[in-house]
């Protein structure tokens, strides 16, 4: 068992908290039991495996370390103790083990080939946002997600933990121009909506069977005009007053789903 929490191994798990050595290694990780059962269903290439006692302290904790023994079983694997468990770990408590991943690389074909609507996101900041973002995205049937330059990494463990697994399966490119992503969409036949409180088009009449991408604002700084301008048309979302906004993963997923009601109405129908 590793007790030191000075250790080399431990000290370069705990650095993947960093972003710049996330990049830098091409890996970030993932914590608790829920995840790594996720993770064990996706069956990937892990990295790494720590776990300390406390995994084993439930029967479900037991059951998973022995099922991620057989299906991870080229994984580097370190004991630690549950004292060492908390300095990796980037929440008050933790369940007694973490696994390193290999970052996805995702290509537009990637989201092209899948159906359903792509979410353009422009500067996000907050982890929780893109976290709830991706879970809301995979639960309502979205292609994938296209992160501008300048928002939060994707692989922030923060963002990991909120997407509760939906970041293992589902597309994303990070990183992008989105001037070029937009220009790119159009350009296969997708129309891109902007999202704006001063749209011209309710959300509600919008027709979502056709290829379909819609760009969301940064929290707080919103969508600039030239990005504005580049779309084919700007959405809105009704609401009452004096309420003028609402949180972006929640009009994300009013969007996604209204697109999903959509397609359920015309598959019950035809």
């Amino acid at each position: 068992m590793i007790t030191s929490k000075s250790n080399a191994q431990v000290k370069e798990i705990r650095e993947l908290k960093q972003a710049k050595y996330r990049q830098a290694r091409g890996a970030y990780f993932i914590q608790g039991i829920r995840l790594v059962e996720e993770a064990l269903l996706k069956s990937p290439k892990v990295l790494k495996v720590a776990y300390s006692p406390k995994l084993e302290e439930t029967e479900r904790g037991t059951q998973l370390l022995c099922a991620a023994r057989r299906v991870m079983a080229k994984a580097q694997w370190l004991y630690v103790s549950d004292e060492v468990m908390a300095t990796l770990s980037d929440t008050p408590s933790h369940q007694g083990i973490l696994a390193v991943m290999p970052m996805e690389e995702y290509a537009w074909e990637d989201l092209f080939q899948r159906p359903g609507m792509i979410l353009l996101l422009h500067e996000l900041q907050d982890p929780g946002n893109l976290g709830t973002i991706f879970r809301v995205a995979e639960a309502g049937g979205a292609a994938g997600l296209v992160l501008s330059a300048g928002a939060i990494d994707p692989y922030n463990p923060k963002v990991v933990r909120a997407s509760m697994g939906s970041i293992l399966r589902l597309p994303f490119l990070a990183d992008q121009k989105m001037d070029e992503a937009i220009r790119a969409l159009r350009a296969r036949g997708y129309r891109v909506f902007a999202a704006h409180r001063e749209g011209d088009t309710s959300f509600w009449k919008v027709d979502f069977s056709r290829p379909t991408a819609i760009l969301l604002g940064q929290e707080g700084g919103g969508i600039p005009p030239d990005l504005l301008d580049l779309a084919d048309d700007r959405l809105w979302i009704p609401m009452n007053p004096p309420v003028e906004s609402l949180n972006v993963a929640m009009a994300a997923g009013l969007i996604l789903y209204e697109a999903l009601r959509q397609k359920r109405d015309c598959s019950e129908t035809g």
